[in-house]
């Protein structure tokens, strides 16, 4: 804004300038001339003083000493574009009555000029004039309306609406475009922009009459339906997402809204209707990496992996530098056991995500049925941060544990714990670790701490209760534990299996197989296999029981349960 003034006011120097010099040996009988230009000389030196010390200001983020300077300047030239200009910067600044007397001056120089009106205005309000704000646009409106009809007055509204969101006292702002409204009752920005101002007022009720009387007079408002959705969802989400859905049921073009609707499932986890809508955005948006992206991952997270594959390579097509693709291209490919494509993705990820994917590469090879493998690309993985020495830690110890050494894997964990900024994240590996190796007690004092850190942690609470439940010691607040992870996660495979398993334990198998059968369906998870099919056995049904273990073993010819489960019924 500065260098515009100073291009303004630059011409007048020079002639002040050159006035100054040709001031030198003025001659007797030219004297009223030489007076003349002294004046003029002073008049134009003053201006460069106020310009200059503005300019200073300005840069120096003085805003309201730049705006007392400009403002002398344009009192001293009357020049239209440089009282414009200082108007303008006065009002940025919040010096009102500054700004109100030049905009004043603005105006009898352009008395047809909306935006002066508007100034004018918005300096009434920062002076606690409402009625004379109100009266200012007011003009401006009709102004603006006898200059570009109808869409000059939507142009003004949505001016006027945006000056006053500026202003912190929303009370009055709500009173000059209530006031506005009144005058205009039938045109929708009005409605729209006391909506928007009534919502920055927590005024719910208030926004959501102006946004339905916005609506009842332009229907198909895609703006004003995002507002709505907006003001809905702060009190209500679910009628937020039922009017978004009746809207674009009937404008399937509103781009907008139908991102905005979506990113809200996402908030909500309802990944199956997000997705929906993104096909739809992407369908729309072929060529915008974002949007596939984004659509790459929903897939993904409901488990469509051929179709996040699909966006995600087109994502990566249009944007070759974008690390995020590969890693999550790496994630679909393991998923799919496809390991050649999935190290390859992994190789490819750079900065800021080659350490995660580093360690997913490591541990992939564990899939592979390679845990020596595993932990020599591991062991070259180097962490940064404490956050990355930790995840390193863990990884490597998963491996360890693949392996059997789990005094090795104790070990690793007890030193990582003493360097760990946040040692609680590394007591649930070490008590499976100290579990494994027997010491049952210190396994159960590491979960202890765990669940005293996290009350509220599923897995804490079902990992404490399981090990009490397993190894028969406090057995009923082991089921307590149980169920309220169950509770807190209700479709936890793990935490079924847990429930089943203390079940049986008891004694019940018929209630165990109820939770064990589910557990299984939701992960076919071989050691959940090895325990559901004990409860068969107990049932009575062994014919299921050995067919599940053998299926299971054919998928998981390592897994030491079901090695255990065959190994009690060596007949078999």
């Amino acid at each position: 804004m500065t260098q515009g003034l100073w291009r303004a006011v630059a011409p007048m120097f020079a002639v002040g300038l050159l006035a100054g010099c040709a001031m030198v040996g003025p001659r007797p009988a030219a004297h009223h001339v030489a007076v003349a230009k002294t004046h003029k000389a002073h008049r134009q030196g003053r201006l460069f003083y106020h310009v200059l010390l503005g300019d200073i200001a300005g840069q120096q983020g003085r805003l309201g000493a730049a705006a007392q300077a400009f403002g002398e300047a344009a009192r001293e030239t009357g020049d239209l574009g440089l009282t414009r200009r200082s108007t303008l910067l006065s009002l940025y600044a919040r010096r009102y009555a500054q700004a109100h007397y030049l905009a004043r001056l603005w105006l009898s120089k352009a008395p047809k000029s909306a935006s002066a009106r508007e100034a004018l205005a918005d300096a009434d309000l920062g002076l606690n004039r409402t009625q004379g704000a109100v009266r200012q646009f007011d003009r401006a409106l009709a102004q603006a309306a006898a200059v570009q009809g109808s869409a000059g007055r939507a142009f003004g509204f949505e001016h006027i609406a945006t000056l006053l969101l500026r202003h912190k006292r929303v009370a009055p702002t709500l009173m000059v475009m209530r006031a506005l409204t009144l005058r205009y009752p039938k045109d929708p920005i009005g409605e729209y922009a006391l909506a928007d101002l009534a919502r920055q007022d927590d005024d719910q009720a208030a926004a959501l009459r102006a946004i339905d009387a916005a609506l009842t007079l332009k229907p198909d408002w895609e703006g004003a339906a995002v507002l709505k959705a907006r003001i809905l969802w702060s009190a209500a989400p679910r009628r937020a997402l039922a009017f978004s859905a009746r809207f674009l049921k009937s404008n399937p073009s509103a781009t907008r809204l139908r991102l905005d609707y979506a990113r809200r499932l996402v908030s909500l986890e309802y990944w199956r209707r997000a997705l929906a809508q993104f096909q739809v955005i992407a369908a729309a948006a072929p060529n915008d990496a974002r949007v596939l992206y984004a659509a790459g991952l929903i897939a993904l997270r409901t488990n469509n992996l051929g179709l996040a594959r699909s966006y995600l390579k087109r994502s990566l097509t249009l944007a070759p530098a974008d690390p995020h693709a590969e890693l999550y291209l790496g994630e679909i490919a393991q998923k799919q056991k496809r390991f050649a494509r999935a190290h390859y993705y992994y190789a490819h990820v750079g900065a800021p995500y080659r350490f995660a994917a580093s360690v997913r590469d490591g541990l992939m090879l564990l899939q592979e049925s390679a845990p020596h493998l595993a932990w020599q690309r591991l062991a070259r993985v180097v962490a940064d941060t404490p956050a990355q020495m930790t995840a390193l830690a863990l990884a490597r110890n998963e491996v360890l544990m693949a392996m059997g050494q789990y005094a090795r894997g104790l070990a690793l964990l007890n030193a990582a714990t003493l360097k760990s900024p946040h040692p609680n994240v590394l007591l649930y590996a070490r008590a499976l670790d100290e579990e494994k190796s027997g010491a049952v007690v210190a396994a159960e004092q590491d979960l202890e701490r765990l669940v005293t850190a996290h009350p509220h942690s599923a897995v804490a609470l079902n990992a404490l209760g399981y090990t009490y439940i397993n190894h028969g010691q406090h057995e009923r607040r082991g089921l307590a534990l149980i169920r309220r992870a169950l509770a807190l996660d209700p479709k936890n495979p793990d935490i079924l299996d847990s429930m089943g398993w203390a079940y049986y334990r008891e004694g019940h198998p018929r209630a165990a197989i109820t939770y064990l059968r589910e557990a299984f369906i939701l992960s076919h998870d071989p050691t959940i296999a090895a325990h559901l099919g004990a409860a068969l056995w107990r049932a009575g049904e062994h014919a299921r029981a050995l067919r599940l273990w053998r299926t299971a073993l054919m998928k998981a010819p390592r897994n030491a349960a079901l090695k255990a489960e065959l190994a009690k019924h060596p007949a078999l």
